[in-house]
């Protein structure tokens, strides 16, 4: 079916969408600014994705829907965060993006609900997926965010530890891992390493990212679970 084949390259253009995506955050997080490129591509890598999901809908929705309307609004049904499961059946919104699949095939409506947040916390990346969407739709761009994490890093003799807290040795004591020692008497963080004797090193590395800034979410991270998600939940509804 026709929408099936183009929500399917819809995924596979977001594929490649995401390589220029990884590209563009790596130059930006070298040149210490977001890239107007990496804003654009995500926006269109979201969208990409949206569509994908809106064509299978309307794929099925051709397949096994009906509707008195001539030109139906015909989407991909999904619960917004806030939403439990009855609330998702009671709202009735299965029925009112596709119409007619309750009555033809209420098996695809517990597919669709098993999709959902509530269904497994899992499935927490589909509201949040849609509500940066949705938003889009209204912006120009995806607002963003950097954001820096200290760590402390010791090492010595092949073995390695990373502290993002705090960490102490009383007077008295000693902390040994390979050929370092660290005496005792001394707090040390991300921002304060620690003396120590012996062979290792004990330095600050420092994580870079970028963050939605409407939820938090890291970029990279988040859009990878996106189009995981997406190709698995597509694939099971055009094998139905």
């Amino acid at each position: 079916m026709k929408q099936f084949e183009d929500a399917i390259e819809l995924v596979e253009h977001s594929k490649l969408v995401l390589k220029k995506i990884e590209h563009a955050y790596d130059q930006s997080l070298y040149e210490k600014e977001i890239k107007t490129t990496l804003l654009i591509e995500i926006k269109n890598f979201m969208e990409n994705l949206r569509s994908a999901f809106d064509y299978t809908a309307r794929g099925i929705f051709e397949k096994y829907g009906n509707s008195s309307n001539p030109a139906p609004h015909i989407y991909f049904p999904y619960a917004w965060k806030t939403l439990t499961k009855a609330d998702f059946r009671d709202k009735r919104i299965v029925e009112k993006a596709i119409p007619g699949i309750n009555s033809s095939r209420p098996d695809i409506v517990t597919r669709i609900e098993s999709y959902q947040h509530f269904e497994n916390p899992k499935n927490n990346w589909l509201p949040i997926f849609m509500e940066l969407t949705n938003e889009n739709k209204h912006q120009q761009l995806t607002p963003q965010e950097k954001k820096e994490k200290k760590k402390l890093k010791l090492s010595s003799n092949g073995r390695t530890m990373t502290l993002s807290g705090k960490m102490s040795i009383s007077k008295g004591h000693q902390m040994k891992m390979g050929n370092m020692i660290i005496p005792g008497g001394q707090t040390f963080d991300a921002s304060n390493p620690p003396s120590f004797t012996g062979e290792g090193t004990a330095g600050i590395v420092t994580w870079i990212s970028f963050h939605f800034s409407t939820n938090n979410q890291p970029v990279l991270p988040f859009l990878k679970l996106c189009i995981a998600g997406t190709v698995a939940i597509i694939n099971d509804l055009i094998s139905v």
